[in-house]
């Protein structure tokens, strides 16, 4: 069945960039992303409180995105198309975000900034890729 298919395209590519985005804000920036975030973060007995239901439906939704577009946007051989179009998504979903919260938070600070204006496009990117590869090798 080809609905089957969508979905498993959708819930691989959730967990493809579910894992780099950790990767990212917890392993590689990790240090620099809990010391910028602590000053604005929801706290709970002096560590930071995770909103689990708003982080996982934000996360859905960038996914959504993503693969909707690239599904619906890119040919044969579009493993360009598929990058510029995540590039694009990343860039309305996390860089925007980055810029926002500089914009709006007292202490919201310019590291956090920068690295959210690199990482939107790059998120984005890679996960476009993968969503492209992904409907090569399910959707024949």
């Amino acid at each position: 069945m080809i609905i089957v298919r969508y979905l498993l395209i959708w819930l691989l590519s959730f967990i493809f960039t579910s894992a780099i985005d950790a990767l990212w804000h917890l392993g590689i920036f990790g240090k620099l992303y809990s010391e910028g975030i602590k000053p604005v973060a929801r706290m709970s007995e002096g560590k930071m409180a995770f909103n689990a239901f708003a982080g996982i439906a934000a996360q859905v939704l960038v996914v959504t995105c993503i693969v909707f577009l690239v599904l619906y946007k890119t040919q044969k051989d579009g493993f360009l198309d598929a990058a510029l179009i995540g590039m694009a998504a990343g860039v309305l979903a996390i860089t925007v975000y980055g810029f926002t919260n500089y914009a709006l938070l007292k202490n919201w600070n310019l590291t956090l900034t920068v690295l959210e204006v690199v990482w939107g496009p790059i998120l984005g990117g890679l996960s476009g890729i993968f969503v492209f590869w992904m409907k090569s090798l399910l959707l024949k």
